[in-house]
C-alpha cells in the first residue's frame, strides 16, 4: 500500500471526524467517524452541499469556511460557545447516557503549491465527556453553593419576624448586589455603546467614501486605472470585508444595548427604599425582573407574554412586587425545567389589575396545595430551596389588600394569579 493510501485509511479511521469542502461548499470527502454519525454511506453525500445538509448552523458554517478560503488561516469554535454544530449523538463513558455530541471544531486550509486554498478541512472532535464532566461539577457546585446559603440564611433569619426577613435579608441582599454590579458596569459599558455608535457611523461614512472613489474610476474609464482598482479590491478582499465589517459593527452594537438594558433594569431593580410606596407600572416591574431572572430559564424553555396595552400605574411598593414576581417566574423556571413554556399575562377586570404566571410543568399535588404559602414548606430538594418565597410573597400581596390564587394539576402545569385593587387608598 502506497503512502497516499495509507494517510487516506488511517484518516479515515481517526476517531475524530473529518470533512472536506471545495469553495462551493460540496463534500469532497468524509471520513468513517462523520459519515457514522451523520448515518448516512460517503457515496451517498459526496458532491452535496454541506450547508443543505446542515440548514440550521449552515449560516455559522458558511462564514467559518469563508474565512477560511479568504484568509488562509484556521478558524476555531469550542464547545463553550457553541455545544452542538452538528446534530450527533454521543455516550457518556461511565453511565452509557446518550445525549447530544459537544463539540469543538477546527477548519483547516488545505493548498496546492501555489498557496491557493484547494479545500477547507473540518474536523470534529468528541469532547461529551469533558463537557459534561465541567457541567456536572458547574451544577454541584451551585447546588452546594445554594445549599451554604440557604442554611446560613435560615440560622440568621430564624431570630426574626417573617416580615423583617422580607427587608433587612432578601431585599437587602438583592438590592446592594443589583446597585454594586449596575455601578461597576454602567461607566465603562457607556463608553464602549458610545464608541461603537461613533464607528458605526466612520465605517458607513468609509464605505461611501470608498464606493464613490470606485464609481469614479469607473466613469473615467482609463483602463490602467480600473485594471489597478480591481487587482487591489481582489487582493485585500474588499468586497468580504466591507460586508463583514457592518456585520461586526451591528452585533457588537447589538451586545452593548443588550448589557445597557441589563445594567437599567439591575437600577431599577435595587432602585431606593423597599418599603416606598409610589405609582408603578406593573409591566415595567415584570420586565426588570425577566432580565434578572433570565439566566434561570433553560435553552429549550419558550417564554409567552400577554400585556394588556393601556394599563396605569398602580399605587404600591413596586420593589416588593419585584420580589414576587421574582419568585413565581423562578418556581416556574424550576417546575418547566429543560423543555416547556412559561405564559405571563397581565390585564384588569376593572377593579384589579391581575398578573398571571403559568407553566407547564410538573404541577403540585392536591395534598400540598393549602401548604404551598406556609412558612418553611417547600417541595423542592435540598439546596433548591428554602420555602420561604411563597410565604413571603403571600404576605407582600396582602399587604397591598391584594390577593394571590393557584391553580395546579400534577402533570398539566401551575397557574399564579396575582390581583391587585386598582383604587388602593394612599393613606
Amino acid at each position: 500500500m502506497h503512502k497516499p493510501e495509507l494517510l487516506e485509511s488511517l484518516l479515515r479511521k481517526l476517531p475524530m471526524g473529518a470533512c472536506m469542502v471545495d469553495k462551493e461548499y460540496r463534500i469532497v470527502f468524509l471520513n468513517d467517524f462523520f459519515a457514522d454519525r451523520m448515518d448516512c454511506d460517503e457515496k451517498d453525500v459526496l458532491g452535496k452541499s454541506l450547508l443543505e445538509l446542515f440548514p440550521d448552523q449552515a449560516r455559522f458554517l458558511k462564514k467559518k469556511i469563508n474565512s477560511v478560503f479568504i484568509l488562509k488561516n484556521e478558524s476555531f469554535s469550542y464547545w463553550e460557545q457553541r455545544p452542538h454544530i452538528f446534530n450527533f449523538l454521543s455516550s457518556r463513558p461511565v453511565t452509557g447516557e446518550e445525549s447530544l455530541m459537544f463539540q469543538n471544531m477546527e477548519v483547516l486550509p488545505l493548498m496546492d503549491d501555489s498557496h491557493e486554498v484547494l479545500y477547507a478541512c473540518i474536523t470534529i472532535q468528541d469532547v461529551t465527556a469533558q463537557a459534561s464532566y465541567y457541567n456536572d461539577l458547574s451544577k454541584v457546585a451551585d447546588e452546594l453553593e445554594l445549599e451554604h446559603k440557604a442554611q446560613a440564611s435560615l440560622i440568621s433569619k430564624l431570630k426574626d419576624t417573617q416580615s423583617q426577613l422580607v427587608h433587612s435579608e432578601k431585599m437587602a441582599s438583592i438590592g446592594q448586589l443589583a446597585a454594586g454590579v449596575a455601578h461597576e458596569i454602567n461607566s465603562p459599558i457607556g463608553f464602549v455603546y458610545s464608541n461603537i455608535e461613533i464607528l458605526q457611523d466612520y465605517i458607513g461614512k468609509l464605505v461611501k467614501i470608498t464606493q464613490f472613489s470606485d464609481k469614479l474610476i469607473d466613469k473615467i474609464g482609463q483602463e490602467l486605472h480600473l485594471k489597478l482598482k480591481k487587482d487591489f479590491f481582489e487582493r485585500h478582499e474588499f468586497d468580504y470585508i466591507k460586508d463583514d465589517v457592518v456585520d461586526l459593527v451591528e452585533e457588537s452594537l447589538d451586545g452593548a444595548k443588550r448589557v445597557k438594558a441589563i445594567v437599567e433594569s439591575l437600577k431599577e431593580f435595587s432602585h431606593a427604599d423597599a418599603k416606598h410606596w409610589t405609582e408603578s407600572s406593573l409591566v415595567d416591574g415584570i420586565e426588570s425582573t425577566l432580565k434578572i431572572v433570565s439566566s434561570q430559564f433553560e435553552a429549550n424553555v419558550s417564554l409567552h407574554k400577554d400585556y394588556e396595552k393601556g394599563l396605569t400605574p398602580l399605587f404600591c411598593m413596586g420593589m416588593q412586587l419585584n420580589q414576587v414576581f421574582m419568585n413565581l417566574l423562578v418556581n416556574a423556571a424550576h417546575a418547566v425545567g429543560e423543555n416547556g413554556s412559561i405564559f405571563i399575562k397581565v390585564f384588569s377586570d376593572g377593579e384589579f389589575q391581575k398578573v398571571s404566571v403559568r407553566d407547564t410543568g410538573i404541577g403540585i399535588d392536591a395534598n400540598n396545595l393549602s401548604k404551598i404559602f406556609d412558612p418553611f414548606f417547600t417541595t423542592k430538594p435540598v439546596g433548591r430551596g428554602t420555602g420561604l418565597g411563597l410565604s413571603l410573597s403571600y404576605n407582600i400581596i396582602k399587604n397591598h389588600n391584594g390577593n394571590i390564587d393557584v391553580k395546579s394539576s400534577v402533570g398539566e402545569g401551575t397557574e399564579f394569579i396575582v390581583s391587585i385593587p386598582i383604587n388602593h387608598a394612599k393613606d
